[in-house]
């Protein structure tokens, strides 16, 4: 079937069918004349079915190695040749060993540029799954193996999370998506893992509303009742030192949960997930599986 070339869609849609940012989308019009969207009365671009499918195409062009100053226009069976000799693996993986190599010397510019290029050629679902996700595996890894430094391990992080930030920030969603809050409990600073689960969400068109680590519980019930959203996610990562603090974080947790829906996300074993009433998953795909069945939403 045809595209039909007269229904023209706006920049949210392009976003969720394309997997790029809009700030991607507007820069390959502006900058390098990739597209020529259309303009409704008050100015607001509006994209066609060609439009969506030739960014689709030069989306899978760049990340078989092209740059987009080489490619914009080209024509679309050109690019679609270009996107179709790809390696899959050049999406991903050799980002990891160049951008630990950068931050193991402290090259803070060069780290930030790698992360920037993997933001530009995946969309989010795929740059916390198949890029941060990885490295922050591999950052453990050496960690615990004594490979990494405090410093490196902390500038890590620091990008990592400033990445996340962006995504969150910039996703668009659709007016009167669902709400969900995200947060770590009290105790807990490691906020990545929610950060992570924040982005999945909206790649999934429902809307974050991201408290960041260490919120008391009564501050995360006040956020849901007033920003309406219908579930909460916790992220917990380490153990309280002592059982008489785990014991504490679990009735919060359970009486949380009398009062709204709450999914709680830990590693395997973690004593959160035996909450009473709470909905546990220990890894991204239960997660994303929920949003599924709780909320009918796919992801892009």
């Amino acid at each position: 079937m045809k595209p039909d070339r007269a229904q023209t869609f706006p920049m949210r849609v392009v976003t969720r069918m394309t997997g790029l940012t809009a700030d991607v989308v507007r820069v390959w019009e502006r900058r390098y004349g990739a597209i020529t969207p259309a303009r409704t009365e008050g100015n607001a671009r509006r994209y066609s079915s060609h439009d969506i499918e030739r960014l689709t195409r030069l989306r899978d062009a760049i990340a078989a190695g092209h740059s987009i100053g080489d490619i914009a226009n080209l024509a679309d069976a050109r690019l679609t040749a270009l996107a179709a000799s790809r390696d899959p693996i050049t999406e991903t993986r050799p980002i990891l060993a160049p951008y630990l190599e950068a931050m193991s010397e402290l090259d803070l510019p060069r780290g930030e540029a790698l992360l920037a290029r993997a933001s530009q050629l995946l969309g989010p679902r795929a740059m916390v799954l198949d890029v941060v996700l990885p490295l922050l595996r591999e950052v453990g890894d050496r960690w615990v193996a004594g490979k990494l430094t405090v410093a490196e391990e902390h500038a890590v992080s620091a990008q990592i999370r400033a990445h996340l930030a962006v995504l969150l920030r910039t996703t668009v969603l659709p007016t009167g998506a669902p709400r969900v809050v995200f947060a770590t409990p009290p105790g807990h600073r490691h906020e990545l893992g929610a950060m992570m689960a924040a982005v999945l969400a909206s790649a999934r068109g429902v809307s974050p509303i991201y408290l960041g680590p260490d919120v008391p519980f009564e501050e995360v019930e006040g956020a849901c009742l007033r920003s309406r959203a219908t579930v909460v996610v916790l992220s917990v990562l380490t153990l309280h030192e002592s059982a008489v603090d785990r014991r504490h974080e679990l009735r919060a947790m359970e009486k949380l949960s009398e009062r709204i829906e709450t999914w709680v996300g830990a590693p395997p074993g973690h004593p959160a997930l035996d909450a009473k009433g709470v909905r546990p998953m220990s890894d991204f795909a239960a997660f994303e599986a929920a949003l599924t069945h709780r909320f009918g939403v796919a992801g892009s």
